[in-house]
């Protein structure tokens, strides 16, 4: 026993002898390591830190430039940032509040550490912990700067630990001082630099030391998220507003910070928090060109930052990465400069060649020109030679920036001068042979003029360059080339620098909105061969009268919906909208009232209370109901219902004019206001406007309630000579009382107002200022002598058959007049706000119809406001030229393509991005230098129209080209072989815009690419084209007799474009020669059951009688494109659908 305890004794002794070597070996171990750590740490820092981390290595470090490439991925458009976007400080300038506001709001103990902060570290991580994500980062200004000069490729332990030794290397060889001018010289600045250079200048217009403890505090306080504090990166004033509350919050952050750490007292924080912030957003040494603009929007935007962010590029400008547009570099030229010729020829011919007025504009252009010598350039110069006279004349002139000497010859004046004669005599005008010679006298030696370079490949050394003039216009515009949702080419304005027209001007389209309802129309139950009135007509909508007018004459007064677009018919598109729902079943009306917001709203499987849904659509709609507007819905119901009566009775006619007549609620107020307005009464008037007085009386005049009262006046005449002593129901066929006397007994004149045709088979009871043909008055004594002619029953059908107004009988009105008392007390039996009787109502269908367009505008991705007037199809909204563009390109293919970024956004995040959706429509992808791909925009590509709704408007688009106000492009792109003789035009689909009083004029269209085959063009694939003319203030585009349209302004530069696109793509050589001049040239659409009926251009492209099919080759026929189905007495049965954008959403396609 005693043994065994001895023997455990001396077990346990060696064991403790064991732990006690252990702990030793794992402690030397543990110090031998430490101190190899050192010794390696001391080596990496010290001895061998590197080429990287000396000065003249970091001073390039923070001058490293970011590519921008054009689509090709080879051929550069710019560099992210030039020497003119930096603006380097020494830690000397830099103002004291700057950095005492960047340490407290940073790294407080940024002059304390050394170069990372473990209480800061530990501080971090207990706050993330606490809110359960990262919400304060450990990293101190030195790690940050590490991590901004040497750059992190990925995000790992090995990565930051890497990111630590070059902070650390930082602190060893240089002072804190010299660190922080590292960091206050590459801190980026929303897309226009970076550096505290930078931002004092593009935030508050200054100089570093010029900046208050204020202004200081701000860009300290958004280093890190610019873009979110930023107010000069918003579109709308809440967006600003937004943006400068941001900044307010974080200035109260970081004087805070600065007061807890002793930096500033009470009475400074007090004061400067109770201060406004004043922004000036200053000039970064210049501007920077259109392109590049949107590229520096699109790097700002939150998903790129997000994507690099995830490489650990914090800073684009400095990352060295390579940026990828969607920008083709020859499509890009060409869009260029055809707008820009265009926009000079607009100038001339709107404002003239004035020699003095030109070189005076030229002592104030900023805009120094082209800096490249190309085709297509343009230049500023200075004429040095003139010589010889007609088409031998020569101009020689110096171009400014040493970019050589160029010569104007007589083909470089054609243009010019041909806008000049218009302007001189009249828009029809012609220039002779005289003309040259008398503009060249507006030229002299040493005028400065603008010019544009001529082909050069042909130059030979030393010979000028070919040069034509042109004219610095005062006129803007925009122009844009779309596909797949991306920016292919785009022109911005003139200069190209600043703002950007084609992606930031909000202008009024005009008539370019009308295929919009026509797509929508063809999504609610209308076919393109309906019918739509077009003549003069009130509008009431809201208790507003709207008389809208035609901009040209036309005789139709009904014209099919395909030639509505042709012809470009105001009346006809503002009808269709008043009616938008007229085709649509109870059931569709309230599913298109559902999802646009106008029914009753069903939440968690409750429906929205009565009172609540009635107050919504009284107080946010505007929609009022009450007895008068009940039974003017009554009226419409008892229209609608009697159809079949009237052709019962025989009165096709009379319905017919019922049929569009207004029930006439508050006319006689509107009659008022339009004798007030005018002021007939109290001074003299143009003779133009006498005569819209009298059309709009005269419209006012045509109602239900104004028939109403002359068929209460005229029973009234009757029952009064009926009840006359001895009345006519008495009276012998000859003889009786004297006419005389009956006339004293009923009170009323000789002329009762009564009027009998020619034929003398009607009789018509008309107000005295009634214009009428081919009637004759009837005198009282005339209709007595008349009346005895009757027995009873005769009587009653006298009576009944007399004409109250064109095309309609008493007896028509008696039976409206009986159904709408009938459809009033079934509405009356209902709440006012039940949707049942809302769908009645003519404000909410029209309400209803509008949003429907509002809703639509918004899923093909617009996100301008639209108001949802009557005028929508006349361009009444603004809208930017990417937007409409977009809309052509939905139109033509049933899709849209749009950013998808926003789906992983907050609602304040969506907000945030308010301008970013189109910027990033310019950007491919974004790579590496090595060609790693870092960021690649995500895209959303859904349907909105069905097939069978695009392929009717692609046909209505495609007769505006051929047919209507497109036809100068049809007659000017060809697609033309000389080997293979032939020259044929290029369908394209198209519409043309003028807005109200000629202040914008565009066309917009679509350029079908070339088949697989290359047998015929495809709608696949395509580009659409945009282009708007028009002043900055909106000053009307007219002269005398000069007027710029959509046709005159902007088809001419489109038109341009797009010979642009079939050149730089090839379309003659990629054309099958044999097929198109055997066949001819059309767009391959899918087989949908689609009719290609003859139509009359001279009746409104109503289909001809008996309907005839046209081959849809056959180019020089009109025709349209629609469904339904031929008779066989060869009639046309118009199909009908009803596909609104969220069901076709959800159709399969046809194969």
């Amino acid at each position: 026993m005693f043994q065994r305890f001895t023997d455990r004794l001396v077990s346990y002794s060696f064991v403790e002898d064991m732990v006690k070597k252990f702990f030793l070996s794992f402690l030397v171990l543990i110090l031998v390591t430490g101190a190899a750590a050192t010794g390696w740490l001391y080596y990496l820092v010290v001895v061998e830190p590197g080429e990287e981390i000396k000065a003249e290595n970091i001073r390039l470090l923070l001058g490293k430039e970011s590519s921008v490439y054009y689509s090709d991925g080879v051929h550069k458009l710019g560099v992210f940032f030039d020497t003119a976007h930096r603006q380097y400080v020494s830690y000397d300038d830099i103002p004291k509040n700057f950095i005492n506001a960047l340490v407290a709001s940073e790294d407080s103990r940024f002059f304390e550490h050394f170069g990372f902060d473990l209480p800061g570290i530990f501080r971090a991580m207990i706050k993330n912990i606490q809110a359960g994500r990262v919400v304060q980062g450990g990293s101190t200004l030195t790690q940050q700067t590490a991590k901004n000069l040497f750059k992190r490729t990925e995000r790992s332990y090995r990565a930051k630990l890497t990111e630590l030794l070059y902070a650390l290397r930082l602190e060893y060889y240089y002072p804190k001082e010299k660190i922080f001018e590292f960091y206050a010289n590459q801190f980026y600045v929303s897309g226009n630099g970076h550096g505290l250079g930078v931002a004092a200048r593009y935030y508050f217009n200054k100089k570093p030391e010029e900046l208050s403890l204020l202004e200081c505090a701000f860009i300290a306080g958004s280093v890190k998220r610019p873009n979110y504090y930023n107010p000069f990166r918003r579109k709308t004033e809440k967006g600003v507003g937004l943006a400068k509350s941001r900044a307010k919050v974080r200035l109260r952050y970081v004087l805070g910070k600065m007061l807890d750490l002793g930096m500033i007292d009470r009475q400074t924080y007090d004061s400067n928090v109770a201060q406004d912030l004043e922004f000036d957003n200053g000039r970064i040494g210049f501007a920077l060109d259109h392109s590049m603009e949107l590229v520096r929007d699109a790097v700002s935007s939150l998903p790129v930052q997000r994507a690099l962010e995830a490489h650990d590029i914090a800073n684009v400008a400095t990352s060295g990465v390579k940026i990828i547009t969607t920008l083709d570099k020859d499509l890009q030229d060409i869009t260029q400069s055809s707008l820009r010729s265009a926009l000079a020829l607009l100038d001339v011919h709107l404002k003239g060649y004035d020699r003095n007025e030109v070189q005076r504009e030229m002592e104030d252009i900023e805009y120094t020109g082209d800096s490249t010598l190309k085709e297509g350039a343009f230049l500023f110069g200075t004429v040095s030679e003139i010589a010889g006279t007609g088409r031998d004349i020569k101009i020689r002139v110096v171009l400014d920036k040493q970019l050589g000497e160029g010569l104007i010859e007589a083909r470089g004046l054609d243009s010019v001068v041909g806008a000049w004669v218009k302007y001189e005599k009249n828009r029809w005008s012609q220039a002779g042979p005289k003309d040259l010679d008398r503009f060249v006298k507006k030229i002299a030696v040493g005028d400065r003029i603008w010019v544009s370079a001529g082909p050069l490949d042909e130059v030979q050394e030393g010979r000028p360059i070919p040069l034509r003039l042109e004219k610095y216009p005062e006129i803007q515009g925009g122009a844009l080339v779309v596909r797949k949702g991306k920016i292919i080419s785009m022109a911005g304005g003139n200069d190209n620098r600043f703002f950007n027209r084609a992606i930031q001007a909000k202008r009024a389209m005009g008539s370019a909105f009308k295929p919009l309802v026509f797509s929508a129309a063809l999504q609610l139950g209308w076919n393109s061969a309906d019918l739509l009135m077009n003549r003069r007509e009130v509008f009431v909508y809201h208790g507003k009268p709207y008389f809208p007018r035609p901009d040209h004459s036309n005789p139709n007064e009904w014209v099919s919906m395909n030639w509505a677009g042709v012809k470009s018919e105001n009346l006809a598109s503002v009808w269709l909208v008043a009616k938008l729902c007229d085709k649509l079943t109870p059931l569709q009306f309230q599913e298109v009232a559902e999802k646009v917001g106008l029914a009753p709203k069903i939440v968690d499987g409750e429906t929205e209370p009565y009172r609540n849904y009635r107050k919504r659509i009284r107080d946010e709609f505007g929609i009022q109901v009450n007895r008068e507007i009940l039974r003017r819905a009554a009226f419409s119901l008892a229209v609608k219902n009697l159809e079949t009566d009237f052709l019962f009775e025989g009165l096709e006619q009379e319905y017919n004019s019922i049929k569009w007549m207004h029930y006439g609620l508050d006319f006689d107020r509107y009659q008022e206001q339009l004798d007030q307005e005018l002021g007939l009464a109290k001074q003299p008037v143009a003779d133009r406007v006498r005569h819209e007085y009298l059309v709009r009386s005269r419209l006012l005049q045509n109602n239900y309630l104004e028939l109403e009262k002359r068929k209460a006046k005229l029973d009234d005449i009757k029952n009064r000579l009926e009840n006359l002593p001895g009345s006519t129901e008495d009276l012998p066929l000859t003889g009786g009382t004297p006419y005389a006397t009956a006339a004293i007994d009923i009170g009323v004149q000789e002329h009762l107002g009564f009027y009998k045709s020619q034929s003398q088979q009607l009789f018509y009871f008309l107000p005295d200022t009634s214009r009428i043909t081919g009637v004759l008055p009837v005198g009282q004594g005339e209709l007595l002598q008349y009346l005895r002619t009757l027995d009873n029953t005769q009587r009653v059908q006298f009576w009944q058959n007399i004409v109250l107004a064109e095309g309609v009988k008493k007896k028509a009105l008696d039976m409206v007049a009986a159904q709408l008392d009938h459809e009033y007390e079934k509405l009356m039996e209902k709440l006012p706000f039940e949707f049942d009787v809302l769908a009645a109502v003519d404000d909410f269908r029209i309400t209803v119809g509008l949003y429907y367009l509002i809703e639509l505008c918004k899923e093909i991705g617009m996100e301008s406001k639209l108001e949802p007037v009557l005028s929508f199809p006349l361009g009444s909204n603004v809208v930017s030229l990417f937007e409409a563009t977009r809309l052509y390109e939905s139109l033509a293919t049933g899709k849209v393509t749009v950013s998808a970024s926003r789906e992983n956004m907050d609602d304040d995040e969506v907000f945030d991005e308010e301008i970013q959706d189109d910027s990033l429509a310019i950007i491919d992808r974004i790579e590496t230098a090595d060609g790693e791909v870092l960021y690649r925009p995500e895209i959303e590509t859904r349907t909105v129209f069905d097939e069978k709704t695009s392929l009717v408007l692609g046909s209505i688009l495609e007769n505006t080209v051929r047919f209507g106000t497109g036809r100068y492009a049809w007659k000017n792109v060809k697609i033309a072989a000389s080997e293979e003789n032939y020259n044929l035009s290029l369908p394209m689909l198209g519409k043309t815009g003028t807005a109200n009083n000629y202040v914008n004029a565009s066309f917009f269209g679509y350029v079908p690419e070339v088949a697989p085959k290359g047998a015929a063009m495809t709608l696949d694939d395509g580009y659409a084209v945009g282009v708007y003319v028009g002043f900055d203030d909106n000053k009307p585009m007219r002269r005398r007799t000069t007027r710029i349209t959509g046709a005159a302004g902007a088809l001419p530069p489109w038109t341009d474009v797009v010979n642009g696109i079939v050149r730089a793509k090839q379309y003659p050589e990629r054309l099958d020669p044999v097929d198109i001049s055997f066949y001819g040239l059309g767009i391959e659409r899918k087989k949908l059951a689609q009719l290609n009926v003859a139509v009359s251009d001279e009746n409104g492209g109503v289909p001809l009688y008996p309907v005839r099919m046209v081959e849809s080759l056959d180019t020089g026929v009109p025709s349209i494109l629609t469904f339904g189905e031929i008779t066989r007495g060869g009639n046309l049965t118009l199909e009908r659908q009803f596909s609104p954008y969220w069901r076709a959403a959800v159709q399969k396609p046809t194969k």
